[in-house]
């Protein structure tokens, strides 16, 4: 699980769970079992995927229900009519401001390509690298 701001630094990771875990199991684990878990200050938020709930300092879009179809993923308003609603208007600018997390991992990705293929090298090599 990580945070990470708006210009694109992460400021917490935590990395204590299988990744099969829910998200919303990483987060408790981590509030759990973290002191240093950094909560959000009074009156601002987390901005979080539809996968955690919305809660304190947590906000998390609209989701569709029986009775409203409420769009919230990027590429739903991608050449797209404009938001039906104020759940989609809000959406609009959930899916902005979340996409920044997507971005930082996607720039750390490219930066450190050799963490996603770990090359083959015994454990002396690797601690001097």
């Amino acid at each position: 699980m990580a945070i990470c701001d708006i210009n694109m630094l992460f400021t917490y990771v935590w990395n204590g769970a299988p990744g099969s875990c829910h998200d919303t199991s990483v987060l408790t684990m981590a509030q759990n079992n973290d002191p240093e878990f950094p909560l959000p200050p009074p009156d601002k938020y987390y901005v979080v995927d539809s996968g955690y709930p919305n809660k304190q300092g947590f906000l998390a879009p609209y989701r569709s229900s029986r009775n409203m179809v409420v769009r919230y993923h990027m590429s739903q308003f991608e050449n797209a009519p404009p938001p039906r609603n104020k759940q989609e208007f809000f959406n609009r600018w959930h899916v902005f401001l979340r996409s920044v997390i997507e971005r930082t991992f996607g720039v750390w990705n490219k930066k450190w390509r050799i963490l996603c293929d770990f090359p083959k090298y015994n454990i002396e090599v690797q601690k001097r690298v």
